[in-house]
């Protein structure tokens, strides 16, 4: 019985030792402002310091306010910008440039610019497209091609378009999809697979549904889940276990749930 226990014992140390798989959920509240902090032309959490950490950022109707992530609070209120900036079609924040940092991004009606983050304000305008380029169904800023980049997707009634990212501008267009591809309950851009390409994602009544990214297109349809799976206050797709894959999120009225990608 001795011999027995202390063997055990020990079985028990060395799984201890080696650890069990975390688990994917969300601590107690913490109090990140002691203030209001929200914007009326928007609020956006990127990282556009360059440091890792997702900071808080605000659109208001005369510039851009940033309040950097410490790690554990939101910082001071800092001005990025020193006038107005903001998109009649959207406003968007993505590191398109690939510098580690997000840059802020405008969709108006004539086109699409860019103010790059220096890691302490947006530098001035450059115009990225020369022409307009936004979706009927969305636009969206996300690394399909895994370069670093984050690049431009509109989604329309027919297919999906592409504008890759060069560095300084949005290259051409093209077809990512050759036909329509958008959810009646959203469409999204993420990392699912874990290859550093964003692929394209529909909820959809019934079921979440993907399409890889190859690196030039989206191919065939992959069902990712075999039921609904959307929140009544918002569906995400993000990394929250750390493992390079981006997990789905709900959040419903009682609770936020995850489902992980594997």
């Amino acid at each position: 019985m001795k011999k027995t226990t202390v063997k055990l014992i020990a079985a028990v140390v060395v799984l201890s030792a080696l650890g069990s798989p975390a688990q994917a959920q969300f601590n107690l509240n913490e109090s990140w402002t002691q203030n209001p902090y929200y914007g009326s032309r928007g609020t956006f959490f990127a990282d556009v310091t360059g440091d890792g950490k997702a900071d808080a950022i605000v659109v208001n109707d005369d510039k851009i306010t940033v309040r950097r992530s410490n790690g554990s609070s939101f910082t001071p209120n800092e001005s990025w910008t020193q006038n107005p900036y903001y998109g009649s079609r959207g406003t968007f924040f993505a590191d398109v440039d690939g510098d580690g940092k997000a840059d802020a991004i405008v969709v108006n009606d004539d086109k699409v610019t860019v103010r790059r983050s220096n890691g302490s304000s947006f530098t001035p305008n450059e115009s990225w497209t020369q022409n307009p380029y936004y979706g009927s169904r969305g636009t969206f800023f996300a690394d399909v091609t895994g370069d670093g980049r984050a690049d431009a997707i509109v989604v329309n009634d027919d297919k999906v378009t592409v504008r890759r990212s060069n560095g300084s501008r949005f290259t051409p267009n093209e077809s990512w999809t050759q036909n329509p591809y958008y959810g009646s309950r959203g469409t999204f851009f993420a990392n699912v697979i874990g290859d550093r390409k964003a692929d394209a994602i529909v909820v959809n009544d019934d079921k979440i549904i993907g399409r890889r990214s190859n690196g030039s297109r989206f191919t065939a349809n992959e069902s990712l889940t075999q039921n609904p799976y959307y929140g009544s206050r918002g569906t995400f797709f993000a990394d929250v276990t750390g493992d390079g894959r981006a997990d789905a999120i709900v959040v419903n009225d009682d609770k936020v749930t995850v489902r992980r990608a594997f």
